[in-house]
């Protein structure tokens, strides 16, 4: 049974509404906050202090009754094998779109902020968490790398969870060197591939263990 109200996600959850709070008595009235970045990393996105604040909080909502509601109608053998990367997974994105919240509020004060390379680091830090997540994980139908090859196998889900653990924690290791040091204008491109690259190379590689198991 996942228990989600830990004390950490409610601690996440409160700062995030008294972020999203603080946002509204500190950023004045009539301001436009950006809510879109493009490939440049140059904001091209906005919407007005109200909505660019409310949207990290209304995200989260989602994200959680999207968790909660899987949860209470999934299988329960499923929910238990992928326990631990549910709760790994839920913990970090609240904690990414509070960093969001707090970057946007913020910008709405006047500080300069870079929220691609802020993402970036957030991002990193994810990958670092999933990849010691992943190899812990059981098959099930609820959270990991979900395909017919993975879960058709044990063998193949453990296998292809810890190489993709692996590249996760490399892909999220040269993430924050690149935050740190890339160009603004590419930054993006390096956040995708260290974000997509790991999932591709693991998913490939368990559809060649299976080709390599049947053989």
């Amino acid at each position: 049974m996942i228990r989600f109200f830990t004390p950490l996600r409610l601690a996440l959850v409160a700062a995030l509404f008294a972020t999203a709070i603080a946002g509204f008595v500190l950023v004045p009235p009539g301001v436009q906050l950006p809510v879109h970045w493009g490939m440049t990393g140059e904001a091209d996105g906005f919407l007005p202090r109200e909505l660019a604040l409310l949207m990290p909080v209304a995200i989260v909502a989602l994200v959680w009754t999207i968790f909660l509601a899987v949860a209470r109608f999934a299988r329960p053998a499923d929910v238990e094998a992928g326990r631990y990367v549910t709760g790994v997974s839920l913990t970090a994105l609240t904690a990414i779109f509070l960093a969001i919240e707090v970057m946007m509020v913020l910008i709405g004060v006047g500080a300069s902020v870079n929220v691609v390379q802020g993402i970036a680091v957030a991002m990193g830090l994810l990958l670092l968490v999933l990849g010691n997540a992943m190899p812990k994980s059981q098959p099930n139908s609820f959270a990991g790398i979900r395909m017919p090859t993975t879960l058709r196998d044990p063998g193949n889900w453990q296998a292809t969870h810890r190489l993709g653990g692996v590249l996760a924690i490399i892909g999220g290791l040269v993430l924050l060197v690149a935050a740190l040091v890339a160009p603004r204008n590419q930054l993006v491109f390096w956040l995708i591939g260290c974000v997509l690259a790991p999932m591709l190379a693991a998913t490939v590689y368990s559809l060649l263990h299976a080709r390599q198991r049947k053989a």
